[in-house]
């Protein structure tokens, strides 16, 4: 972006080859320094801030919504795309887990991308039973985990206390219902692919009901008629902008609250780590803090 912008100024303004100039010579050679001096500096400043953007804990994102049939309020973390492995590790993770616990929520989502390493590596995977809520924490798996080793990530995951993993199948509650997809890169990678029949057998149209997967553009791709809220993450709200106008073309959302329908909703969280470079350039990860407002 930076060298885009070098570029046209340049040419715009510092050509020596164009016939009419803005400015005598000199003018031109002094502006140019300080051109160059600044895009220099710009670039470097807005890099660093990127990076501190995407190393740094999330800050807490809260979203009021009234739900007519929710018989009693439900608070709800969120969470996605943490990426644990050789740039995110076990000092951000605590410090994560710290962060959420003092919202004293009804119940932590985690919706994919949590592993993006070999598992064997990650020995401080027990701190995932550190959550604390009402109900627990939940789980989906994301693309990155099959790309990692999904089966081993799987086995180590299921022994953690307190961590529930969703692959496709639900939970039923007092209050509400809530499922988890397979993601929809498993078929593609070789593996089971979801199944939305199996999925949706967890309704109940006298609940409210909560689904959970990993990529938004799932609700493209299969019908999720009768789930009322879809939690999801995979987009790093573009994480450098612009390529969220690629996600955007990609997965049919960016980040954010959207309205499927009358009466569906769907959240798709930025992220709370990064993928790739260290930088997060207009696109902040996240906590988001669902408060959930019954009648």
């Amino acid at each position: 972006m930076f060298a885009v912008i070098f570029e046209l100024g340049t040419w715009a303004f510092f050509n020596e080859k164009t016939k009419k100039q803005v400015f005598s010579t000199q003018r031109r050679k002094f502006l140019k320094l300080i051109f160059d001096s600044w895009l220099i500096i710009l670039s470097i400043s807005m890099i660093f801030k990127g990076f501190v953007n995407a190393v740094s804990v999330p800050k807490v994102k809260e979203i009021d919504l009234k739900i007519d049939k929710l018989k009693e309020n439900l608070n709800i973390v969120l969470i996605s795309d943490v990426h644990l492995g050789k740039n995110l590790g076990e000092e951000f993770l605590k410090a994560l887990i710290e962060k959420i616990n003092a919202l004293n929520a009804d119940m932590v989502i985690i919706a994919g991308d949590l592993i993006d390493t070999d598992i064997s590596k990650i020995h401080y995977l027990k701190l995932l039973q550190n959550f604390k809520s009402k109900y627990g924490t939940f789980y989906v798996y994301g693309n990155h985990e099959y790309y990692n080793g999904m089966e081993e990530i799987s086995a180590k995951l299921k022994k953690i206390q307190n961590f529930k993993i969703l692959e496709d199948e639900g939970i039923e509650f007092d209050n509400f219902t809530l499922s988890g997809t397979l993601d929809l890169s498993a078929e593609r990678l070789g593996y089971k692919a979801s199944d939305i029949n199996k999925v949706k057998q967890h309704i109940n149209n006298e609940k409210f009901n909560i689904l959970i997967t990993h990529q938004p553009k799932y609700v493209k791709t299969y019908d999720v008629t009768g789930f009322d809220l879809i939690l999801s993450g995979h987009t790093h709200a573009g994480q450098i902008f612009p390529f969220s106008l690629l996600v955007f073309l990609e997965q049919g959302f960016v980040y954010g609250l959207y309205e499927l329908g009358k009466n569906a909703l769907l959240y798709v969280s930025s992220g709370a780590g990064f993928w790739g470079p260290a930088v997060r350039f207009l696109a902040p990860s996240e906590i988001a803090f669902l408060k959930l407002k019954g009648e």
